[in-house]
């Protein structure tokens, strides 16, 4: 039954059966669980990753129905990470799907991503992605950062001591002075599927492509290959 569910997928070349089998030994932990977040924990449930943490302290708000596929007008005023793991669950018996209904701290975080295969950004926080990334750095944990912004998201697949990390990457991200980010509501579905591309190949042992930066507006989509920065303060040359 569970080669059926996946089938169509361990078709393509990229993947096989083999690929699809080493899906199921993974560990995912995605960091937020608003739009990005419960998006791209919903993809890596259907695609058959073997075990997922969702960590939120927050709750589902009217403002995020607009710009995610998984909350409904039944889950205003209740735990996203909660929400997530119940709905998440009954999409897929064969995945281990675990809610954390705590705030990442500092404190806090190397508990929640100790024994993570690959992390998955879900934050609208910067300062939250260079904590995520110095854990990453420190502890030799893959993450896939995503970030949206009106009409334009962008993703990249970072590598510890391979790849560029968020810190060097921070000047090309664009920065706002709203509280309220501008989010159309179909940029964070489409940006949750690239950034599941983007883990499912590193869980694959693939190299990710680099910054990834998608306008769905004017459709224009580019990818920067950008080097690491030796005086990175997080991952350059100390």
């Amino acid at each position: 039954m569970t080669k059926d569910r996946y089938r169509r997928q361990a078709l393509v070349r990229e993947l096989g059966q083999n690929g699809q089998d080493m899906l199921a030994t993974k560990h995912v932990v995605v960091i937020g669980g608003g739009g990005l977040g419960s998006n791209s924990a919903n993809l890596m449930v259907r695609m058959g990753i073997g075990s997922i943490d969702i960590i939120d302290y927050d709750s589902v708000e009217l403002s995020n129905l607009h710009r995610t596929s998984v909350f409904s007008e039944e889950d205003l005023g209740k735990s996203k990470a909660l929400v997530l793991q119940e709905k998440l669950q009954k999409v897929n018996m064969n995945v281990r799907a675990k809610a954390i209904n705590q705030r990442v701290t500092s404190e806090n975080i190397r508990a929640f991503v100790s024994d993570a295969d690959v992390i998955i950004d879900g934050t609208d926080s910067v300062p939250l992605r260079l904590l995520i990334n110095e854990e990453s750095i420190r502890h030799n944990i893959p993450w896939v950062y995503a970030g949206v912004y009106e009409t334009v998201g962008m993703v990249m697949g970072i590598l510890p001591k391979n790849t560029p990390c968020f810190q060097c990457i921070t000047q090309n991200i664009p920065k706002s002075t709203m509280k309220e980010i501008p989010v159309l509501g179909s940029l964070p579905a489409t940006i949750a599927s690239i950034q599941c591309n983007e883990a499912i190949k590193i869980l694959l042992g693939r190299h990710p492509k680099g910054l990834i930066i998608y306008d769905v507006w004017n459709q224009c989509f580019d990818s920067m290959n950008i080097q690491r920065n030796p005086s990175c303060i997080t991952c350059g040359r100390k």
